[in-house]
């Protein structure tokens, strides 16, 4: 298993350029850069399917619109109260955007779903980056946590009923960081709460099946000895979780609430994670190999953990 970024404003355009593909969705043409996807996408994909027999997730992402490669379309995307941040939310307030956003994921889903993994296989896909960290990571501005989790639902239903069209096997994730019960950074959301709304949104919604991407770093990142996190416990209602207390993710998809229509357990990738050494001295070496290993020793030994991404 590995994870690929794929920002959707680095190769879609409004209008065509040499060398691009047509791809027509909801009555309106869109322009994707081939030369582009052949040398950053493909060459990647095709290398890990075809290869090496690798999955591969991919990790939707957004550029604001100063920094898309063509403004229509990073304005179209771009959600309407961004205000800082390395990505945006996906616009999803008007039509025009929305068959935008739609476009793209088809685009994507009909390109690395294949029978024939012609052009490479995406097998997961991660919607967004750290959506707790949403300020920072998946802007549209300040929110209530009830509002951004209503629109970061929207964007993974929209991408699992497209891809679904494709290849029924696949699975669609949240993305978050260690903080589980606290913010893990200022303005940022609690884990839990958001985890609390995918479920009511579902039960009101229709549910379909979401997984966990969890980037399970020590709860300082600093530190590779995740054995002493203070801040991680093995209660339901612990600050962190890390490597050290892995347990508490395992017990949350045991529960029939948090399962998929109440009875068949979400998937956990640890799709980013680790442990950071604070300098190259052969000391702090160690405990990074050792804090890694204490992590995998319990991967191992819990059936609700699916795999790990270093």
């Amino acid at each position: 298993f590995r994870s690929i970024n794929v920002c959707i404003t680095h190769f879609m355009h409004l209008t065509p350029k040499a060398g691009d593909i047509e791809h027509l969705y909801g009555g309106k043409t869109y322009y994707m850069d081939e030369e582009y996807l052949n040398n950053t996408l493909d060459k990647v994909l095709l290398e890990a399917t075809k290869k090496r027999n690798i999955s591969v997730a991919a990790i939707i992402l957004i550029d604001p619109a100063s920094r898309s490669v063509d403004t229509g379309i990073g304005e179209l995307l771009q959600h309407p109260d961004y205000s800082e941040g390395t990505y945006t939310m996906p616009n999803m307030t008007t039509l025009e955007s929305v068959n935008c956003y739609a476009a793209a994921l088809d685009f994507l889903a009909r390109r690395y779903c294949r029978s024939d993994n012609r052009y490479g296989r995406i097998s997961h896909w991660i919607m967004h980056n750290e959506v707790d960290g949403g300020l920072s990571w998946t802007n549209m501005g300040v929110k209530p946590v009830t509002i951004f989790s209503d629109t970061y639902i929207k964007s993974m239903r929209m991408c699992y009923n497209i891809v679904h069209q494709y290849d029924q096997n696949s699975e669609v994730f949240i993305s978050f960081s260690h903080g589980w019960n606290i913010a893990a950074g200022g303005g940022w959301y609690k884990v839990r709460d958001m985890l609390d709304f995918m479920n009511l949104f579902c039960k009101a919604e229709g549910d379909f099946f979401w997984s966990l991407a969890c980037h399970s770093y020590p709860a300082q990142l600093g530190n590779p000895c995740t054995w002493d996190d203070a801040q991680a416990t093995f209660s339901m209602d612990t600050e962190y979780v890390t490597l050290k207390n892995l347990e508490v993710l395992d017990k949350w998809v045991s529960v029939p609430q948090n399962q998929y229509k109440g009875g068949i357990r979400r998937s956990v990738w640890l799709s980013e994670a680790g442990t950071c050494s604070p300098s190259y001295a052969d000391k702090d070496l160690q405990n990074q190999a050792a804090g890694f290993a204490f992590g995998w020793k319990k991967i191992n030994a819990l059936e609700g953990i699916n795999g790990i991404q270093w």
